[in-house]
């Protein structure tokens, strides 16, 4: 019987049956989330950790499992980072995503999540973000905005401070809303937050690349090193990949380049592989200004053409791997801790 006395119709009596499993289920789990939690994250979530039940269905190793039982391919993943902000990460991604999205459907990740800016970068300005998604709001469909043919965008946070430490329930939140939509996407690109937090580096992990922009500053490349020795720290098996940005020479980027291997080589035994030098460009300044990736507003000019050499290694570098999913990923890693 409804609240009024009225009879319920089986859709709604079935609806409220496992709306109370599922409460009893995350009370005894996950007690603090009942108050963000909605209906759909709930049920999805349930769907995901269905092995947890007796008789749950085990996962197919390396594909996503769809309602009806078929498995999606998942994109290539890559991350943007940088130990240190200001290296122009968020230009190089916007610069790639852009390039990636002609090649087929491509989705930006914002995980900067508390000072979200890629999508100025993009000239638009989303109506939801990655908060309303935790905050349980919105689904991921809902804060997802369009910036172009074949481009999208999860938008970050903007001026929300508690976004930069998500608590374990809440960045399986993003995981799972991300691994709902990635199946839809030939490529998935993260834009990372700048430093070496456990967020930063747990979200790097999960990617299946991950590219470091760095400058000839000698504190970006103290910071691009403590990057990666966080990064192989959390994931030995990772081999990740570098640009030295704003660099007056192509000679200077080479030398920067040896300068980060050669520590890098010395004292953690490993070594990232440069992919290229872009130069500092003015015409960087006014696409920013512009709000416009720089090869799609002057794709002839210097940053353009040096970063499409950048993307085409990057393409080489992605079809060598088979494409782990970024939200799945994520969602293990999440689990971990």
């Amino acid at each position: 019987m409804g609240v009024s006395g009225q009879p319920l119709g089986f859709h709604a009596g079935f609806r409220l049956a496992v709306d109370g499993l599922l409460r009893r289920y995350f009370s005894a789990r996950l007690p603090k989330a009942l108050s963000t939690m909605n209906w759909d994250q709930a049920r999805k979530l349930l769907h995901r950790n269905s092995d947890s039940f007796p008789g749950g269905p085990e996962p197919h190793p390396g594909s996503v499992p769809t309602r009806a039982g078929m498995h999606r391919v998942r994109g290539g993943s890559l991350c943007v980072a940088s130990g240190k902000g200001g290296t122009g990460k968020s230009v190089v991604t916007a610069s790639l995503a852009t390039l990636m999205s002609r090649a087929g459907r491509t989705l930006i990740v914002d995980a900067d999540m508390g000072v979200g800016n890629a999508h100025i970068l993009q000239g638009v300005a989303p109506e939801h973000s990655f908060v309303d998604l935790v905050e349980g709001r919105c689904g991921v469909r809902d804060i997802r905005a369009t910036c172009g043919e074949n481009l999208d965008l999860l938008a970050a946070g903007s001026g929300v401070s508690r976004m930069a430490a998500l608590s374990s329930w809440e960045m399986h939140l993003v995981a799972g809303g991300i691994e709902e939509i990635e199946g839809e996407y030939a490529h998935v690109i993260v834009d990372s937050a700048a430093g070496i937090s456990n967020q930063t580096v747990a979200l790097a992990a999960a990617c299946d690349l991950v590219l470091i922009v760095t400058t000839p500053d000698i504190t970006a490349l103290t910071d691009a090193y403590a990057f990666l020795k966080v990064l192989f720290m959390r994931s030995p098996e990772c081999a990740p990949l570098f640009v030295v940005n704003r660099a007056s020479s192509f000679e200077e980027g080479v030398q920067v380049a040896e300068r980060l291997c050669g520590v890098a080589r010395r004292f953690l035994r490993r070594e990232p592989r440069c992919v290229g030098v872009l130069p500092d460009d003015r015409a960087v300044v006014r696409c920013v200004n512009s709000r416009a990736p720089v090869v799609a507003r002057e794709p002839d000019s210097p940053f353009a053409k040096a970063v499409t050499l950048v993307h085409g290694r990057l393409q080489t570098e992605l079809s060598r791997e088979a494409g782990r999913g970024l939200g799945q990923s994520l969602l293990r890693i999440a689990s971990e801790h």
